[in-house]
This record gives structure tokens, sequence and C-alpha cells, in this order.
């Protein structure tokens, strides 16, 4: 049996059936353990780049549309988290949509390198100008 992280997706969603917040937890191969959480505005933005994701995985909407969270492949899995740290600080509704399909557009091998990447001090940063060009205000 091989050693890998292990993830799961929870979406929340409101009474309306709106997404409202999305987290991705990972363990690590350490025992570690760590969230990321995405709601309020970003949540709803990222929600098509991350179902494109998830279905190019081939689960299918019932499978995530569920209350309880989603037991994801370790590829799969670093490509959720992938793209909700890349989108999570920013605050500008355009770099939100750019960077989400950015991230949800990679191979799962582009977007394996990058989830490496990010965990180096600049990762984010290069991710962000690599997808976007770096625009600012």
């Amino acid at each position: 049996m091989s050693r890998a992280e292990q993830y799961t997706c929870l979406i929340s969603r409101d009474e309306d059936g709106r997404i409202v917040a999305v987290d991705v937890a990972a363990e690590d191969l350490d025992g570690g353990h760590r969230t990321v959480h995405v709601n309020g505005g970003r949540a709803t933005h990222i929600a098509a780049p991350l179902q494109d994701v998830l279905r190019s995985a081939g689960l299918r909407g019932r499978d995530w549309n569920a209350r309880k969270p989603v037991a994801l492949d370790p590829m799969l899995g670093a490509h959720a988290e992938l793209l909700l740290r890349a989108v999570k600080p920013l605050r500008r509704t355009d770099r939100i949509i750019d960077i989400a399909v950015g991230v949800a557009a990679m191979s799962r091998e582009e977007a394996a390198y990058w989830h490496a990447q990010v965990q180096h001090r600049h990762g984010l940063k290069a991710l962000r100008i690599l997808l976007d060009g770096g625009k600012r205000r």
C-alpha cells in the first residue's frame, strides 16, 4: 500500500442552493492537517472553475452536491487546494475569476507542479503573475 496525502472537499450551500463556502482539507504524510477555507463572494466566483476540476476527474455533480465531505484522490485534491489557495487572499473579482479559470484549465501534472511550488516563499505570487500577468489596479 502506498502512502499519499488524503484530501476532502466540503461545499456548503445556503437554503437556495447557492455555494457560500468551500473547504479543502488535507492530511499530509507526517500526520499534519491543513485546511483552506474560501467563503462569500470568492466561493461564488470559484464555483464554476472548481466544478470543471471535479468533473475532469470524473466526479458527478451528485457526488459533490451532498452536505458531507467528498474524498478526493491526491492529484485532484492538490488541484482543488491549489485553486482555493490561489484565490483566497484576493479581493478584486476580475483577478479571482482569471486566476481560478487559469488554475482550472491546468493539466493535472501542471497543477501538481504548482502545488509543490506554492509551498515555497514566493510560489503563490509567481503563480498569480503567470495567470493574470500581474494586473494591478
